[in-house]
């Protein structure tokens, strides 16, 4: 069962080791700056305020006025706009298009520790003028207080954060704002695409050339490979090749999941992953001997797809970087799991056959050789 079970091992075993070598590379080029405001199949780049918003089906506008906090206390988010229009939980929308659209803790029976609150106006469609924003602590629902909140507004593509702590029953300072006096705010991270498709190109890359490499050589203590399968000339060029192809993978898979994310993240991994799993299986059957185009295809597209479902739970559990390596290692286990099974074939039909199965046969397909 050892011998059976042993290039999944190398293939989870080396997927895995690049994979926890990319990470620290990513953190080394502060990554998650680049790909801020992009998403990206196998990097988590919205905060946690963002993410809080998405989960809570919030909408996105301009100005947008947005709280969170860290326990179950209810505290409540007011916004009171140029035309005098008071918005809040008692009055939801205002004459001028603003809405209150997500009202965290209000309900005994939905508390949550992650609470979020949110108003926002359909941008262009906003009064000018100044905005009148405080937060006010409505319910202790049984957690310590003060409440520590970080209040983020943001305006004409420029964001802010404003941080404090309230006790049940206090208001917070109310603060004025005008969309035309945020110059010196940030900026909202920009939309780079290119970072996005460099990033999986390059991960893709890394994890193919690898890969590549960890399950040809291995081959070499199997009497029935081929000689001339471990030649330097040759080996380079199919770890190249792997590299080129797993870049591939990674930028179509990015790419897919780029083009099909507004029908839902979830159904967008899935698809991008599968296809990032099926294209780098294809790419390595080119470029390790003994690994069959359309098993490897087929372990590729399973293994991305497990990895799928590995990754949603890190990013829930752990972290995103946790979710790449299990990706990886997924995609490692599929893949080589397939030269395992095709050798253990290979010596299964050159024992029944008592070594008459003819050469040019194996050769051909699996770059083998049937003498003993």
């Amino acid at each position: 069962m050892g011998v059976r079970l042993l290039f999944g091992a190398i293939g989870l075993t080396v997927a895995l080791l690049t994979a926890l070598g990319l990470n620290a590379l990513f953190d080394v080029l502060n990554t998650p700056t680049l790909l801020a405001g992009n998403k990206v199949l196998l990097f988590e780049t919205d905060d946690d305020l963002t993410q809080r918003l998405e989960q809570a089906g919030a909408q996105f506008g301009d100005p947008q006025f947005s709280l969170a906090w860290n326990n179950r206390n209810d505290l409540d988010l007011h916004v009171i706009d140029p035309a005098g229009n008071h918005i809040w939980f008692r009055q939801r929308t205002s004459p001028t298009g603003g809405k209150l659209d997500v009202d965290a803790n209000a309900d005994r029976m939905r508390l949550t520790n992650s609470p979020v609150e949110n108003i926002y106006w359909p941008p262009g469609r906003a009064p000018e003028g100044n905005y009148v924003v405080y937060v006010h602590h409505f319910a202790n629902h049984g957690d310590r207080d003060p409440t520590p909140y970080t209040l983020r507004i943001t305006m004409k593509g420029r964001v802010r954060e404003f941080r404090g702590s309230l006790s049940y029953g206090e208001e917070s300072q109310r603060l004025t704002v005008n969309p035309q006096e945020v110059a010196d705010w940030f900026p909202l991270p920009a939309e780079r695409r290119g970072w996005a498709l460099v990033a999986m190109a390059g991960w893709g890359a890394a994890v193919g050339l690898l890969l590549a490499l960890g399950l040809r050589l291995p081959q070499a203590f199997f009497p029935q490979v081929a000689r001339a399968e471990f030649g330097v000339l040759r080996v380079l060029g199919n770890a190249l090749g792997g590299a080129l192809l797993g870049a591939l993978a990674g930028a179509f898979g990015q790419l897919l999941f780029g083009w099909l994310v507004g029908l839902g993240e979830g159904f967008a991994r899935f698809v991008g992953l599968s296809v990032l799993g099926a294209t780098l299986g294809y790419g390595l059957a080119h470029c390790v001997p003994n690994l069959p185009v359309r098993p490897a295809r087929w372990a590729g597209a399973i293994g991305g797809a497990l990895g799928m479902g590995a990754y949603q739970w890190a990013i829930t559990n752990a972290s995103d970087a946790t979710g790449r390596w299990l990706v990886a290692a997924l995609l490692g286990l599929a893949i080589g799991l397939m030269i395992t099974i095709l050798l253990w074939r290979v010596r299964y039909a050159l024992v029944r056959s008592g070594g008459t199965i003819a050469p040019s046969r194996l050769t051909s397909a699996y770059r083998t050789r049937a003498g003993r």
